[in-house]
């Protein structure tokens, strides 16, 4: 597929006091999968997490936080492992997401629902665009937008550029987009650039309203780019009246053809641990079991038991309730 639309972050809440009924009724989840993790979020007492989903309650109670109910809020990963394990819509045959639209449907019924964060990842796997390219057009300001703030941030390994994301629009601002080379991000080959919409508040109930009356989320995103931003040619005095630049009208134009796929990869935090150790440790371990031999290894790790910490054993913990989920 040249291009992928998909959901990669959702923060909603609704005017509930059970978090089980919640995980059970708006995710289509067990809320035996979830364990309590010790710790406050998001102006709540606490927090049940399963995978990368964290599900707030107890609100705390004051001039500032007042009739809460609870708060579900999914990064990346909890929205793939929302979309692969939900039984909602699982009634609907074919490869489209029906986890997230069915959600939105209940809570769009729902008055006393309120999203206050959705992003909406657009990948470019195809060519389309380059960052260096973008980064140029943001540079010289060769952009038609509304949004009047415009950010470069370059990240640095040692001596070397790790990579860039351009910002459109003001970090508090209830829309704003991130441009980034996903592929170098992810430390994977091959040609990934995201360009994600931030929305908030309004334009994030607005949005997910929107999604619930159309059955493609990619001309919704399109239009959204549409409206907000494109990168231009600079060939008139007059702004609005510039030559939109080829490259970004062929993307926008073939994500408006796609519809939101559900993605069965869903990387453990663990799993992320594993391919570090591989990657960075792999050789030192292989020369220890060449050395010492593979039991060496064994006791190291069985030492290390007692050093773990609260935060690790919950980790352990959840990712085996995950392996369970993933199997059923």
């Amino acid at each position: 597929m040249k291009c992928q639309v998909s959901i990669d972050w959702l923060t909603f809440s609704v005017k509930k006091d059970d978090p089980g009924e919640v995980i059970k009724d708006y995710l289509g989840l067990d809320p035996v999968l979830f364990q309590d993790t010790g710790y406050s979020l998001l102006g709540y007492n606490k927090v049940l997490r399963f995978s990368d989903i964290c599900v707030c309650y107890d609100p705390r109670q004051n001039d500032f936080f007042k009739n809460m109910g609870v708060c579900v809020s999914m990064s990346g990963n909890g929205c793939r492992a929302f979309e692969t394990m939900s039984k909602l819509g699982k009634d609907k045959p074919g490869e489209e997401s029906v986890a997230f639209l069915a959600l939105f449907q209940l809570l769009t019924a729902d008055e006393s629902a309120n999203i206050s964060r959705l992003d909406i990842a657009c990948d470019d796997r195809e060519g389309y665009l380059d960052m260096e390219q973008i980064i140029k057009k943001t540079r010289a300001l060769e952009i038609n937008s509304r949004l009047r703030w415009k950010d470069i941030h370059e990240s640095i390994n040692g001596e070397s550029k790790a990579g860039s994301t351009v910002y459109i629009g003001a970090p508090s601002s209830d829309f704003r987009i991130r441009i980034y080379d996903k592929a170098l991000e992810q430390g994977v080959d091959g040609h990934w650039i995201r360009v994600e919409l931030v929305m908030r508040k309004e334009n994030a109930n607005a949005f997910v309203e929107e999604m619930t009356q159309s059955e493609n989320v990619g001309k919704l995103a399109a239009q959204v780019m549409n409206d907000k931003f494109a990168f231009i040619e600079r060939d008139d005095s007059n702004i609005t009246r510039c030559t939109v630049c080829g490259w970004w009208q062929t993307f926008v134009d073939e994500i408006e053809e796609v519809h939101l796929v559900a993605r069965c990869v869903v990387q453990h935090s663990v799993e992320r641990i594993s391919n570090w150790v591989e990657a960075q440790v792999g050789p030192s371990l292989a020369i220890l079991v060449q050395t010492m031999g593979p039991r060496h290894i064994v006791e190291i790790a069985m030492d290390s038991l007692k050093r773990l910490t609260d935060k690790q054993e919950f980790l352990i913990s959840d990712y085996n309730s995950f392996r369970t989920a993933a199997a059923l």
